[in-house]
């Protein structure tokens, strides 16, 4: 992938982050379901998903931890064939990663017009004869409306008047609890020790995630090819990964819901990494005729 085709990749990215981002507002987080204002496509995405976890709630007898737990597992679901698409995507860019770098070397003092054009076209074919499409890259995004949609319902259904009618209290959770850093609340570890062992648990799960989600599979690795870029990126991605799991498990020390929310995502996130490695096993030594 030559540097205009990232740059433009990368504005894509970052214009569709703008746009999801844009439709948040912030400003809902701490209000009911039915705080007026904000843009109406992502308040009609979380009044939707806030009907649909209160109804499943009711249908359990009125407990609000059911209807979490369900359609959280519903939205993951829902979208696994996003995530198995741009796993398999990422599995066979790494294939293909040797036969990229050894063409880039071939064109590495090739820079007029002709052998760039050339470079190109010998790209495409490697990304075509291993399915990969440039713009994989984007399908995580189109989940992102959704898992924000759920985040602001975490947040905001247990102050929804309402909804008073469900039972927000499960064992030593209460999901209608003041947050530690809410204005005229003193913090104490007796009052607040859930809020802690939470979000340690959400940080903990968040943290062994990355680093299994990050090694490679053995039929991956290919030390040969470990190219010094190839190992700052590495160093780069694990900065970001540290720094991920400081700012969630910072936010998720101040709500409870949000720390139970990301707990079942993390968990099941390992669930679909682990099954989709097996899938791409099986389908990388199928397509080689490797026994």
């Amino acid at each position: 992938m030559n540097k205009s085709t990232r740059k433009i990749l990368l504005l894509v990215v970052v214009l569709m982050f703008i746009v999801t981002l844009a439709g948040c507002d912030v400003d809902h987080y701490e209000q009911s379901i039915d705080a007026e204002g904000g843009f109406a496509w992502m308040q009609w995405i979380v009044t939707k998903i806030a009907e649909l976890t209160v109804g499943v709630s009711r249908f359990a007898g009125g407990h609000y931890i059911v209807g979490l737990f369900t359609v959280t597992l519903l939205i993951r679901i829902v979208g696994w064939p996003i995530y198995s698409k741009s796993n398999a995507m990422s599995s066979n860019m790494q294939i293909a990663q040797p036969e990229l770098e050894r063409l880039q070397e071939k064109y590495r003092d090739k820079k007029d017009e002709a052998s760039q054009r050339q470079m190109q076209q010998e790209m495409m074919q490697i990304y075509k004869k291993y399915n990969i499409n440039p713009l994989g890259c984007l399908l995580p995004f189109l989940q992102m409306p959704i898992f924000i949609a759920m985040y602001q319902v975490v947040r905001r259904l247990p102050k929804t008047d309402r909804f008073q009618d469900l039972d927000f209290k499960f064992l030593f959770l209460d999901f209608q609890g003041d947050s530690p850093l809410d204005a005229g609340v003193a913090f104490s570890f007796a009052d607040h020790w859930v809020n802690i062992v939470l979000a340690a648990i959400v940080g903990a799960t968040m943290y062994f995630y990355q680093r299994y989600a990050m090694k490679k599979p053995d039929y991956l690795q290919n030390k040969k090819y470990d190219s010094a870029k190839q190992k700052q990126s590495q160093q780069t991605m694990k900065y970001m990964t540290y720094f991920m799991v400081i700012m969630l498990t910072s936010i998720a020390f101040t709500n409870i819901g949000i720390a139970v929310y990301w707990i079942i995502g993390n968990l099941f996130q390992f669930l679909q990494t682990y099954v989709n490695r097996k899938k791409n096993y099986k389908r990388h030594f199928e397509n080689n005729n490797i026994t």
